[in-house]
């Protein structure tokens, strides 16, 4: 059949992050450790790094820096597995969230 003409180029808005709707990371991180199989993890970070290794351009680092933050706030292991396939140093790359702070004894 043919398209159906619209009254209207937009069709809807829908606001992804509403409020309790903005943790992106508790489900894939469960779908990484509790479904998949080894053998679909290894599949699965080969398949990251291939698309990953095609990456280019002056923000190279930034863009890998960043993706790598979403794996890792999945599940630390895929963020691991995906930063040693591309020959990345995760502890080099990756910001320290929670400094230690020393605590003076009186």
């Amino acid at each position: 059949q043919p398209a159906l003409p619209l009254n209207s180029p937009v069709a809807d808005w829908f606001s992804r992050n509403g409020e309790g709707e903005n943790d992106h990371f508790t489900q894939p991180g469960i779908f990484y450790r509790n479904v998949l199989n080894a053998q679909d993890k290894k599949n699965l970070v080969n398949n990251i790094v291939g698309a990953m290794k095609g990456i280019d351009g002056p923000k190279k680092s930034d863009i890998i820096n960043r993706q790598l933050c979403h794996f890792f706030r999945a599940d630390i292991g895929l963020g691991m597995a995906v930063a040693q396939g591309l020959g990345i140093n995760a502890e080099d790359v990756m910001p320290k969230q929670h400094p230690q702070h020393q605590v003076a004894l009186a």
